[in-house]
């Protein structure tokens, strides 16, 4: 690593969250794209459900995090990545005023801008009418929002709904997180983060405490899925660990936060930066930093 100097504006750095071009990751999907293999999952007629069960099993095998009572969350479906679930939730609760924290997924307040009515939590308390999305690790800090509980708080008090966002779960450490709250009633996880080449096969899974019989789950029962991208999320799952990422580059996150004077996220592929970083800013107080392309030097 030492011929990285610190350079705010090294071109490897994003704004963006990308995932790891991990060699080991795309040697394994092209040994595996052989034999018709992609062809075979479109022919397979229970890998949707297979792709489901092992994964709700799977990201429970983390040594390095904990989501207490996601075994509730019984109601599962696939999901073309977590913004498919998030377009659901949206419509389930149109009527409501919706919710998130300034630096969380742009995708959200690109979506309500126009067709919802929605506020920043920071910009004031909860009410009764409002519907809440939080990402746990928060997509800005890789941590939590140190307002998520108490925001919990104050939506089991007013029965207001929320939605958990978990797509950098498998890219962090030491979340240890109870979703044994009666506001919490789905939980979305995407492998789009995890595993380069997912990205834009849409792998994704939508837990839910009660069956919604929505269009996902219509969807669902009539198999209209990605077979393809379910039959890879299926083989990458048997292959590697949720742990994965961290336990593979965590200390090179440590040696290049180090060089370029950014604090190591929680989440392994960001580092998070003093005033130097502000053109990296995300609407929070904090600048967030992708390492994602420097990981794999």
């Amino acid at each position: 690593m030492s011929e990285l100097k610190f350079n705010s504006n090294h071109p490897k750095l994003s704004r963006n969250t990308i995932p790891i071009k991990d060699s080991e990751i795309l040697s394994f999907i092209k040994k595996i794209d052989t034999n018709n293999f992609f062809y075979k999952s479109i022919q397979n007629s229970t890998i949707r459900e297979d792709f489901l069960n092992e994964y709700f099993k799977w990201i429970q095998t983390s040594k390095l995090n904990q989501l207490k009572g996601l075994k509730k969350f019984k109601h599962l479906s696939f999901v073309h990545g977590s913004s498919q679930a998030f377009d659901f939730f949206y419509v389930e609760n149109n009527k409501r005023r919706f919710r998130c924290f300034k630096g969380d997924f742009f995708y959200h307040i690109l979506s309500w801008r126009k067709s919802y009515k929605f506020s920043y939590l920071e910009d004031g308390k909860i009410n009764k009418n409002d519907a809440v999305v939080i990402s746990v690790p928060f997509s800005d800090n890789g941590s939590l929002h140190p307002q998520t509980l108490d925001v919990l708080d104050q939506c089991d008090r007013l029965g207001v709904p929320v939605m958990i966002d978990c797509a950098y779960y498998n890219l962090a450490r030491d979340i240890n997180f109870s979703l044994n709250r009666p506001s919490i009633k789905s939980v979305t996880f995407s492998l789009s983060k995890s595993f380069v080449t997912l990205d834009r096969l849409r792998v994704g899974i939508r837990c839910k405490k009660d069956f919604s019989d929505d269009p996902i789950d219509i969807f669902n029962s009539y198999d209209m899925v990605n077979k393809a991208g379910a039959a890879l999320g299926l083989k990458m799952i048997k292959k590697f660990s949720p742990d994965y990422n961290q336990n593979k580059f965590r200390q090179k996150q440590i040696d290049i936060c180090s060089k370029f004077g950014l604090e190591p996220s929680k989440c392994v592929i960001f580092g998070l930066g003093g005033k130097e970083y502000l053109k990296f800013n995300r609407g929070n107080v904090l600048n967030r930093v992708c390492i994602s392309n420097l990981l794999v030097n």
